[in-house]
């Protein structure tokens, strides 16, 4: 009911951003570069601009939102009183974000089809790619939440964590392009994988790293989330 009662205001964003961000590359940037690794621009973004909107509004909504939850309406005390415990509850949350992420990424996927960017049949893959990439950027949140003081604290979360993620993750450009050892740290982090996996899921152009993506989009989710729910525990019970 919680989840419910905000679920298309917090997530019109989710959709209308990355189609607007798209657009506005599409008629100046894009004329410029022209292609990369012998891809068209606009296809090398789709992937990225995906996998932006996934980031942006899950590290949100378990930074911000949970802590809204935890502190202001005591939405998780009310939980607690049930027979749930705390790794059902912030287990259950992570599963949340991780199904609406692989709900809504179908939208913007479905428009890009429709504009001719999608090349390849595998990207009906690139929803469960989302599911498994919520829960890992959600995992990011409990740890912010651990930290923070106050809700004002989260700006560092977003602006020096999320934000980096999302522009040296390969989202705009190939990651051989910056210095290799900040290439390095990225490829490590959970969303090049990501992005990378989708962009070879909307390209068909599959590339010798596939299964180490594959493993590490699988199953990096879980001992994140194992860690995130850990962090929760002395937040709730006090």
């Amino acid at each position: 009911t919680t989840y419910n009662r905000n679920f298309f205001t917090n997530s019109f964003g989710v959709v209308l951003e990355p189609l607007i961000f798209f657009l506005a590359v599409g008629w100046g940037l894009a004329s410029s570069i022209g292609s990369i690794d012998g891809v068209p621009y606009l296809v090398f973004l789709v992937p990225g601009q995906i996998m932006t909107s996934v980031v942006y509004s899950v590290a949100f909504e378990t930074s911000y939102g949970t802590y809204f939850r935890l502190e202001m309406d005591h939405n998780y005390d009310s939980m607690m009183v049930t027979p749930l415990g705390v790794s059902d509850i912030f287990w259950g949350e992570l599963l949340y974000v991780g199904v609406r992420a692989a709900f809504f990424s179908t939208i913007p996927l479905v428009i890009f089809g429709f504009w001719g960017l999608i090349l390849s049949p595998w990207a009906v893959l690139v929803p469960l790619v989302c599911f498994f990439t919520a829960i890992a950027i959600g995992s990011l949140g409990f740890f912010a939440n651990r930290l923070v003081k106050s809700m004002n604290q989260f700006n560092f979360f977003v602006s020096g964590l999320i934000a980096p993620l999302l522009l040296f993750s390969g989202t705009l450009f190939p990651i051989d392009k910056i210095p290799k050892a900040v290439a390095v740290v990225m490829a490590w982090l959970p969303l090049y994988p990501s992005v990378n996996l989708c962009r070879m899921l909307t390209t068909g152009h599959f590339q010798p790293e596939l299964w180490v993506n594959v493993v590490y989009v699988l199953l990096a989710p879980w001992p994140l989330g194992y860690l995130g729910v850990r962090c929760m525990r002395p937040k709730l019970i006090k």
